[in-house]
């Protein structure tokens, strides 16, 4: 090693890194980098099989989970393009099925408290078969209303409602089957006693209507003017007592009384006058005097509005005293 130079140092940022230098003895040389090797694609190596390894199958093929995980990123990682756009997908599918559980689980829970709820309500709802008994209603009308409780009084009330329309009905059914029953005082009394309770008043009416004249005709007239309030009954009966049917049967006492409430001019009043003179009746006697006043008319409410009427004075009076002397149908009287 003597005599021979050192070799010279280059700067560290000018010079590439070199493989170290060896010195041999009698010379020194050294070792150049060897040429890169060109890549070639080298063939497929086929897979070994267990036996060649000595390894049996089943071991080979659970391999630990840290080497799936690796073989599994490795896979991601050759074809990034697959597996972003799988993971949208599989993450909405994740997220429907999540949702659709989550849906079943809270209708089930609420249909399961609907049910319980109506379980618990159904009981005290219902009423029980007993109270709907005729033993049980007659037990609460044979007691005092004070002592009854509100749901008590309901029923009791809902069933004497239905009683009363069961009973309408059936009296309907047998007048219309036999008009001539109405010629009975009792069964007069019966009809108004219905045609004043809203929940029979068209049953009753409507039997009243088909019964014989002159009771027919009287009976509706008697139900529309024998209270000032004004009802749906009331309107019903009026409508029915003028109507094709039933008009005709009024006797001629009666119609005096509807061709009066039907009279606007002086003229028309004066036509009927003779008529209530010879047939009218108690029923008339208002109707008659409110023609008796001579002011009313005219633009300052001064003028008469039945002048026509005083050419005869006394017929007025005359025809007004004539329908005092004669009752009217008294019904339901012994």
């Amino acid at each position: 090693m003597l005599g021979v130079a050192p070799p010279p140092m280059e700067a560290a940022a000018q010079s590439a890194q070199r493989s170290p230098v060896f010195v041999r003895s009698g010379t020194s040389v050294a070792d150049a980098e060897p040429p890169p090797v060109p890549r070639i694609a080298l063939p497929s190596r086929p897979p070994s099989s267990p036996g060649a390894t000595g390894q049996p199958a089943a071991a080979s093929s659970l391999a630990p989970p840290a080497e799936q995980f690796q073989r599994t990123r490795r896979v991601l990682g050759a074809h990034p393009a697959l597996w972003m756009l799988l993971a949208p997908g599989l993450l909405a599918v994740t997220a429907i099925a999540l949702l659709r559980a989550t849906a079943v689980h809270h209708g089930s829970k609420l249909l399961q408290t609907a049910a319980a709820s109506a379980n618990a309500v159904q009981p005290s709802a219902a009423p029980a078969p007993a109270e709907n008994s005729a033993e049980q209603l007659a037990r609460l009308k044979a007691r005092p209303p004070e002592s009854l409780t509100a749901r008590e009084l309901t029923l009791l009330a809902e069933a004497q409602t239905e009683e009363a329309r069961a009973a309408g009905k059936a009296l309907r059914a047998k007048i219309e089957a036999n008009p001539a029953l109405g010629k009975d005082p009792v069964l007069q009394r019966e009809l108004l006693r219905l045609a004043d309770d809203a929940s029979t008043s068209n049953d009753a009416l409507s039997a009243m209507a088909v019964l014989d004249a002159p009771t027919a005709a009287d009976l509706l007239y008697e139900v529309w003017t024998h209270t000032p309030v004004r009802t749906d009954a009331t309107d019903l009966a009026r409508a029915l007592v003028y109507s094709t049917d039933v008009r005709p049967k009024a006797s001629p006492a009666l119609a005096v009384a509807l061709d009066l409430r039907l009279a606007e001019r002086c003229e028309q009043y004066k036509t009927i006058l003779p008529k209530a003179l010879k047939d009218g009746d108690r029923r008339s006697t208002h109707l008659l005097l409110k023609l008796s006043g001579k002011h009313g008319c005219g633009p300052k409410k001064r003028d008469d509005c039945y002048a026509c009427l005083r050419e005869q004075p006394d017929e007025l009076t005359a025809t007004i005293n004539a329908v005092k002397s004669r009752r009217p149908p008294e019904f339901g009287a012994p």
